[in-house]
């Protein structure tokens, strides 16, 4: 019973010291961060480059430039 402690008791520690599986979850987190605020700064992007077009087609249509031939 005694020994089944001691290996337990070794084997947490061990866990403990090891921090390559925390260290994993610290990428991860920071990638999802850093993914998080990507898709919430190209989506305004994308929306402003948008709105750019759409005027200037307006402007180019109100100037005539909207017939072809």
């Amino acid at each position: 019973m005694v020994k089944a402690y001691r290996v337990v008791r070794s084997r947490l520690a061990a866990l403990r010291r090891d921090e390559k599986g925390v260290t994993a979850i610290e990428y991860g987190v920071i990638a999802a961060v850093i993914i998080v605020a990507l898709v919430g700064v190209l989506t305004a992007v994308g929306t402003g480059i948008g709105d750019a077009f759409t005027a200037v087609s307006q402007a180019l249509t109100n100037a005539g430039g909207g017939g072809g031939g």
